[in-house]
C-alpha cells in the first residue's frame, strides 16, 4: 500500500510540473496579481483533471460532483502559488517551486477527492492470542482498527484473529463495501 502511494505520490509531484509553462504564461500575460492567478488555477483545473484523475481514481463514479470539488480545489492553490510568486517572481524557476510547493500539499486533498481514501487502514497486532473464530493459539492475532467508515478504537473486548481467519474476515468487509 505505501509503496503504491509512494508511487503516485511521485508520478503527481511530476503532473504538477507540467501546469508550469501554462502558469507563466498566463501570469506572463495578466500580471502577477491575486486575480491572475485565480485565473491561471481554473484554467488549470479545467486542464488536469482529466491526468489527476487517472493517477488517483480507483473507481469511476460521480464524474460531475468530483470535477466541481476538483476545480474548487485547484483555487486552494491560489494560497501557495500567491505567495511564491510575489516573493519570486513569474520566472520558471518561482512557477516552478510554487507547483512542487502545491504538489506536497495538495496530493492529499486530490487523493481524498478521487478515492474517498485519507489514510490507510489501521492495523493492531497482539502475540500469542487465542483467534476468537476458530480459538487456536497463534503467535500473532490481527484486527482491523480503523477504516474508512470504520472505527473500532474504543473497543471495549478487541477481538483478535490468526492470520487466515484475519484473512477471511478482511475479505468479508470487503465483500460488505469497506475499503480496507
Amino acid at each position: 500500500m505505501f509503496e503504491k502511494t509512494s508511487e503516485k505520490y511521485l508520478l503527481y509531484l511530476v503532473r504538477w510540473q507540467l501546469s508550469t509553462p501554462l502558469l507563466v504564461g498566463i501570469l506572463f500575460f495578466l500580471g502577477t496579481s491575486a486575480l491572475a492567478v485565480v485565473a491561471a488555477n481554473l484554467i488549470g483545473g479545467l486542464l488536469f483533471f482529466w491526468i489527476d484523475k487517472k493517477i488517483l481514481e480507483e473507481k469511476q463514479n460521480k464524474v460531475a460532483k468530483k470535477y466541481l470539488m476538483y476545480l474548487g480545489r485547484w483555487q486552494l492553490t491560489s494560497l501557495t502559488l500567491y505567495p511564491v510568486v510575489q516573493l519570486l517572481g513569474t520566472g520558471l524557476a518561482g512557477i516552478f517551486i510554487a507547483n512542487l510547493i502545491g504538489g506536497l500539499i495538495f496530493f492529499w486533498v486530490d487523493r481524498w477527492i478521487f478515492t474517498g481514501k485519507t489514510l490507510p487502514p489501521l492495523w493492531e497486532v497482539a502475540e500469542n492470542i487465542v483467534c476468537v473464530d476458530c480459538r487456536k493459539k497463534s503467535p500473532r492475532g490481527y484486527r482491523l482498527v480503523l477504516a474508512l467508515n470504520y472505527n473500532r478504537r474504543k473497543e471495549q473486548s478487541p477481538e483478535f484473529r490468526c492470520e487466515p481467519c484475519s484473512i477471511k474476515k478482511t475479505e468479508e468487509l470487503r465483500k460488505r463495501g469497506l475499503q480496507v
